[in-house]
């Protein structure tokens, strides 16, 4: 008998040890989805009355200390919507993004930024911004060529606009735009070589502030240091008219 409640124990303990190291994988799931090519963005704000002409200024600020990054983000090109593209070409994509951290992390999740401004158009405004790129890599060669780029924008004094991941959770975008290859000769080259093999997606979180006037606009983007992981990449061919 004691045996028998030895080897009980044993087989409780194991299946308890198995089950509290699977549990956040059983919890696992999706919390949020957009089809942009569905929807009509709003993303053109207004400025303040006047003259409305005049320079629009952006100033990104990378990650300052990259060795001190929060929570683990993982993205992963789910489908294109063909292998094969060439300038001008449409290209549909769905991609996911992945908490795999050990920590919570809010992302914003809305396509309307005008959404965040404040009635007052001429007053300065913060909001959280989501940058995903979709690049095409060539082999090893360092160089790589802009797909997409996709923003999403969230505030923590509007509904909705944010979404919180847990660990585990992902969230899904759709989305489809023109692309457009630059016409350096190391691009031109590399196509005509058939070198590009791989799209991969890489995502950026910022703070950022914007502020109007009736003749400028300036935008100051700080990312947040988030480590990220992404997909093994997925197959593409660029090409160009011979």
């Amino acid at each position: 008998m004691d045996q028998y409640r030895l080897n009980s124990l044993q087989i409780i303990s194991c299946l308890a040890f198995v089950a509290i190291a699977t549990s956040s994988n059983c919890w696992a799931q999706e919390v949020a989805s957009l089809d942009l090519t569905k929807m009509v963005m709003r993303r053109d704000l207004r400025r303040p009355a006047g003259i409305r002409q005049g320079p629009a200024v952006f100033a990104d600020f990378h990650c300052a200390n990259t060795t001190r990054k929060t929570g683990v983000l993982h993205t992963e090109i789910e489908s294109l919507d063909r292998q094969r593209y060439m300038a001008g070409d449409w290209l549909r994509f769905e991609i996911t993004i992945k908490n795999v951290g050990s920590i919570p992390l809010r992302i914003p999740f809305s396509p309307d930024l005008a959404d965040l401004q404040p009635e007052d158009a001429a007053q300065k405004f913060a909001y959280s911004a989501l940058q995903v790129s979709l690049w095409a890599a060539a082999g090893n060669d360092p160089h790589k060529v802009g797909l997409n780029i996709v923003r999403l924008y969230g505030a923590e004094d509007h509904a909705n606009t944010m979404v919180t991941l847990s660990p585990g959770e992902w969230v899904r975008i759709a989305g489809r735009d023109k692309i457009h290859f630059p016409p350096d000769q190391t691009t031109v080259d590399l196509i005509h070589a058939g070198a590009f093999d791989r799209a991969y997606p890489q995502v950026a979180v910022y703070r950022s502030e914007t502020s109007l006037t009736p003749t400028s606009s300036a935008t100051d983007s700080h990312e947040i240091c988030i480590q990220q992981t992404r997909g093994k990449g997925f197959p593409i061919t660029l090409a160009t008219e011979q």
